[in-house]
């Protein structure tokens, strides 16, 4: 802080939220509003968002598993209409190879693979999702594979809005659920290991509340200003990614 300045903010949840969030870069900012779309619209709570390395966004997009219709170019109603994919679909072929890939969520095998095949130089990704871990690495798949760089990837993150992206996400867990014949058995219980609990305690008890129908309909700065003390609370018990 510059002297004679005088931070005249208050300290409490609200305010720290909103430095947090002013802190993010506009890619981070994108994600996230796409992704609280896609929780809006009873879709999977992720949002994605490719941008140059200076931080011009290129295109953004939204989970759509359950739309009827999406902008042309993307996916909808179906398991292959993640964030991730119709980001992605919408890049021209030939299209520069340094683009920076943020997500609000690690990206699943299927985005994994696409990211790989993609002009994608960076994978950001702000909240952890232990089913897919490792999927991303291609490199042990052949030694062609292992011979080509792979994309640097920066993630999760290990402060309160990557919990938050966490969080929102387990709020699809009813949606996820519908879909389990589809997924396989253990996709639910793997989202949820026991040492989580605290995670799945705290997503049950917005959902059977009524809170995240309140939640929803703030914006999502407001929502992760409105959760900030509790997000603290999840990651002093959560072990570390």
């Amino acid at each position: 802080m510059e002297t004679g300045v005088v931070d005249v903010q208050p300290a409490g949840p609200p305010a720290a939220a909103a430095r947090l969030w002013a802190g993010l870069d506009g890619p981070w900012q994108e994600a996230f509003r796409q992704a609280w779309e896609a929780l809006r619209t009873g879709n999977i709570a992720v949002g994605a968002c490719a941008s140059t390395a200076d931080g011009q966004i290129v295109y953004a997009a939204r989970n759509r598993v359950t739309d009827g219709d999406g902008p042309p170019g993307e996916i909808f109603g179906s398991s292959l209409a993640h964030a991730e994919m119709n980001v992605l679909a919408r890049l021209p072929f030939g299209h520069r190879r340094d683009l920076v890939l943020t997500t609000t969520l690690q990206p699943c095998l299927q985005c994994a693979g696409a990211i790989r095949l993609g002009p994608v130089s960076t994978v950001r990704f702000a909240g952890h999702d232990r089913y897919w871990d490792g999927c991303h690495d291609f490199g042990k798949l052949s030694a062609r594979e292992a011979q080509r760089a792979q994309p640097t990837r920066i993630g999760p993150r290990r402060d309160e809005i990557g919990t938050f992206a966490t969080v929102i996400f387990r709020f699809s867990a009813a949606l996820i659920s519908r879909f389990r014949p589809t997924l396989g058995p253990g996709f639910e219980q793997a989202l949820r290991p026991p040492r989580e609990d605290p995670l799945t305690d705290l997503v049950q008890e917005l959902e059977h509340g009524g809170e995240l129908e309140r939640l929803s309909a703030m914006e999502v700065n407001e929502a992760l200003g409105s959760l900030w003390a509790r997000l603290q609370e999840l990651m002093e018990v959560l072990p570390a990614s």
